[in-house]
């Protein structure tokens, strides 16, 4: 186990090394994550992926398992007593995963770069939608800058990413000549190493400490409490043997999305709150995940 999750450990101090000894490059290489190595991902994998039962489930759970935790965290903040720009922020940071860049990471350490298409299905078909449209409504709603986070989501709308899965199923079934498919084979194969290393370039360790008890409730909710009432789900409708099931469920468990962050912010959002979930988040991630991998094997 420690083997397999070393490699994302390393791109993360990678990461955060190169932030602390030269400066923070994030935003460019999240730009090249975007628009090549994510679209490349998706049409190489999506076009060749049947639709099967199993696609529609993953979706599905996914859903469930994001209603499931902005209920607990909106009963969560009200018993807080939180006001509203900071209980629209723990909502954020409690439903959107990071199913992306650390998700990404974690499959294929844990699994292979096969198995990212199953963390794609969740992250685009899923995550991605949720987050323009009721995560959209939570943030304008919390911060009052509804025009700008609309501005923001229409741009995510049409994002490589999500053009790329259209095209994708659009290609369904169809041979790419060779020179196309070598082509996209290089570009999917700089995702992992890029993400892991954007996310290293994201820590900041010194604001950890603001608003700590409010994000410990979050990660809670985010990485432990809901992963394991799903895990409850899992049980009785759903085969773990499935090593797609086993991928979606470490979604589930995923710390809060870098993306959902970024629009809280803009949107008006607390911004130490969010940025510090996103930090503990990833460092906690590298204990839970392993132990949730461990458990459902």
């Amino acid at each position: 186990m420690v083997e397999q999750i070393a490699p994302v450990f390393l791109f993360v101090l990678l990461g955060y090394a190169f932030k602390r000894i030269k400066h923070d490059i994030s935003e460019s290489l999240t730009e090249f994550v975007i628009y090549f190595s994510l679209p490349a991902l998706a049409l190489s994998k999506i076009r060749k992926l049947e639709f099967s039962e199993e696609i529609l489930q993953i979706i599905a759970i996914a859903y469930i398992a994001m209603g499931l935790a902005s209920v607990l965290a909106y009963v969560a903040g009200r018993f807080m007593g939180l006001n509203k720009k900071d209980l629209a922020t723990l909502v954020i940071v409690s439903v959107f995963g990071n199913t992306a860049f650390v998700g990404f990471s974690y499959i294929e350490s844990l699994y292979s770069l096969d198995h990212v298409v199953y963390a794609l299905v969740y992250d685009q078909m899923a995550s991605f939608i949720a987050l323009l449209t009721f995560g959209v409504l939570i943030i304008a709603w919390g911060g009052g800058q509804e025009r700008g986070v609309k501005e923001v989501a229409k741009q995510m709308l049409f994002s490589p990413p999500l053009l790329a899965i259209g095209a994708a199923i659009y290609f369904q079934g169809t041979v790419f000549p060779s020179y196309i498919e070598a082509m996209l084979d290089k570009f999917q194969a700089t995702l992992i190493p890029l993400v892991t290393t954007i996310v290293g370039m994201k820590l900041d360790f010194r604001a950890m400490p603001l608003y700590f008890k409010e994000n410990m409730v979050a990660l809670s909710i985010k990485m432990v409490i809901t992963p394991l009432l799903m895990l409850l789900y899992f049980w009785f409708f759903v085969d773990f043997n499935s090593e797609a099931m086993q991928v979606t469920f470490l979604e589930i468990a995923m710390p809060p999305m870098t993306m959902a962050v970024v629009l809280a912010i803009r949107g008006g959002l607390n911004k130490d709150m969010a940025i510090n979930a996103l930090a503990l988040g990833i460092l906690f991630s590298f204990l839970s995940i392993g132990l949730w991998h461990k458990l459902i094997l």
